[in-house]
């Protein structure tokens, strides 16, 4: 990701808004948010994370296209795990475009020859990195200013663990944490 990307992420849960600050850090120079949850999008626009956010609706190819004069995204990266989620992320993709699948779970269904080799997009997959990666990213989250407690929205003490996973099941919030108080 760099400065002449639009970047769009799919699923603004902790992770796709992490993916979000990242991107913006990065110098991505357009940042477009999808989501199910209005809330979601209202926190990453608070947050200036993104400069477009739109609800998940059948609409969205064309939204992103709208906002990046006809062209769509140079990266796309799935957060969610929504079938629908990636083939937004597939379609919505320029020629060139690379699309990085991170959230888990379900499957995707598309025309491999006019959605990824005749406009010679890239898939990639990631669940985790290694661990001189992630030395490497904390160590560039330091030095690029990058606050990702930013993104917490509810705090529980340990003793209330089982209502801090109810509250992320609920989808209402960005990233719950659980502090040893």
């Amino acid at each position: 990701i760099s400065g002449n990307d639009a970047v769009l992420v799919m699923g603004l849960g902790p992770v796709g808004l992490a993916a979000l600050q990242l991107s913006r850090a990065l110098g991505a120079r357009k940042l477009i948010g999808i989501d199910t949850q209005q809330h979601r999008l209202d926190l990453a626009m608070k947050l200036g994370l993104a400069n477009h956010v739109f609800l998940a609706h059948k609409d969205n190819v064309q939204q992103v296209m709208d906002v990046t004069e006809g062209k769509g995204c140079e990266k796309a990266v799935d957060c969610s795990g929504n079938h629908v989620a990636r083939l937004t992320c597939i379609h919505a993709a320029r020629q060139w475009g690379k699309i990085c699948f991170i959230g888990e779970g379900d499957s995707v269904s598309f025309d491999v020859s006019s959605s990824i080799i005749h406009p010679q997009k890239t898939i990639y997959g990631s669940w985790v990195t290694s661990i001189w990666k992630m030395e490497e990213l904390v160590e560039r989250i330091v030095q690029w200013g990058i606050h990702p407690e930013a993104i917490i929205t509810d705090k529980f003490p340990l003793e209330q663990a089982s209502d801090a996973y109810a509250r992320m099941a609920e989808g209402q919030c960005g990233k719950v944490a659980i502090t040893f108080e």
